[in-house]
């Protein structure tokens, strides 16, 4: 008895067809195009690097720039001057998943390096 019940309900499982239909007002359609082509226009993005140091000393802060140009050819760097500190960033990635785990190698020879969120334009952008 029970295995026909089963095979009941798989037959009529089987012929069962859903379909759904979205409905969105008129408003709402509006204001998702705005959203979509105002950010088409934004050139940078709300975006992970990796600090890999902050020193008040420019000496300190170009060896860390050797180092890592050694360690990782290519990979992009940049530095800027917050005075009294410089701080050396690297990497663009989307998604803080993607920065994680490049962080996790990094940390063996910079142990203090940290994601950071950055503007970073489009074209940056790793992931």
């Amino acid at each position: 008895m029970r295995n026909i019940f089963l095979a009941f309900l798989l037959l009529v499982g089987i012929n069962l067809t859903a379909q759904v239909s979205v409905s969105e007002e008129a408003g709402i359609s509006a204001l998702m195009n705005k959203y979509m082509a105002k950010n088409q226009l934004e050139e940078s993005v709300k975006a992970w690097r990796i600090q890999i140091i902050t020193t008040s000393d420019r000496r300190e802060m170009q060896s860390a720039q050797y180092k890592f140009e050694r360690e990782y050819p290519g990979m992009q760097m940049a530095w800027k001057h917050v005075p009294p500190y410089y701080k050396v960033t690297v990497g663009a990635w989307r998604d803080k998943l993607a920065c994680d785990a490049f962080l996790g190698r990094l940390k063996k020879s910079f142990p203090l390096a940290i994601p950071v969120v950055d503007n970073i334009s489009k074209q940056e952008l790793l992931n």
